[in-house]
């Protein structure tokens, strides 16, 4: 199961980055011209993430980016690292128990950690990879 989740991602690999910067222009225009940070988390599901459950579950000003039927983004507005891991903590609260037969994994990102949202959101990736690869299914708290 691991290797096909790292597969989808790695055949998909630019799709998800280049869908995932398109939808979050408006947090990075915030970013550089006010200086305001922004939260990514990834979601990946062994089997179908509960969509509708992720999208009453956050505020909104965040978005919610469906990739795949398996997979979502969501880009938590006006979040500092503190507060974007604990929106990523509460949202993962709240869809965890619809997943309690298979795995979720999970990655966090915050800008206030890259000069542009390309190096963001291939961190971003590359720490799901990461995750999957180490068999980690709960949040990262690095």
């Amino acid at each position: 199961m691991k290797d096909r989740l790292i597969e989808q991602i790695l055949e998909h690999y630019n799709k998800y980055k280049n869908e995932i910067i398109k939808q979050i222009e408006e947090y990075s225009y915030r970013k550089r011209r006010y200086n305001v940070d922004f939260t990514l988390a990834l979601f990946l599901a062994e089997k179908e993430l509960q969509i509708s459950l992720m999208a009453s579950s956050i505020r909104d000003t965040d978005k919610l980016i469906v990739l795949e039927k398996n997979l979502a983004c969501v880009a938590f507005d006006f979040s500092d690292e503190e507060n974007g891991l604990k929106a990523t903590e509460n949202l993962l609260t709240r869809i965890e128990p619809k997943h309690f037969e298979h795995r979720l994994f999970v990655s966090v990102e915050n800008s206030h950690d890259y000069s542009d949202e390309d190096e963001q959101v291939r961190r971003l990736l590359d720490t799901l990879i990461e995750e999957i690869q180490n068999g980690f299914d709960r949040l990262p708290m690095s």
